[in-house]
């Protein structure tokens, strides 16, 4: 019997198997964590590019702040595991909804989602 656990186990590991579709609140996450160090990543650019003067810019508009207001998972379907791909992703459809200086908007985007080091990750290239 223990030898048939093990080798169960290993069957499940070996195919991926564990990697269930991840829940709309892991979907949320990943996708704000993705969002957030985009927008770093823009500003540091901007700091780097166009000095304090086109940063200060940038804080005063407060064109660097948003909310994400709503999040629905509209439906996952496993990653087929193409070439760089992950083949224990799913490639996922979702609503969101951001609020930002110059109003709310709606999107309906398709994004990867995949374990990474740090738990469920987000890429926006589907």
């Amino acid at each position: 019997m223990h030898m048939f656990a093990v080798a169960l186990l290993a069957a499940t590991t070996l195919s991926n198997a564990n990697f269930v579709e991840p829940s709309e609140d892991a979907m949320r996450e990943a996708f704000a964590s993705d969002l957030s160090t985009g927008v770093k990543d823009v500003i540091a650019y901007v700091a780097e590019s166009g000095g304090p003067q086109a940063l200060a810019r940038i804080r005063a508009a407060r064109t660097d702040e948003y909310e994400i207001r709503g999040f629905r998972k509209v439906e996952c379907r496993r990653d087929d595991g193409g070439a760089g791909h992950n083949a224990s992703a799913h490639v996922c459809a979702f609503v969101v909804e951001i609020d930002t200086v110059a109003g709310p908007f709606e999107r309906s985007i398709d994004g990867r989602f995949f374990m990474g080091p740090c738990g469920l990750a987000y890429d926006h290239d589907a």
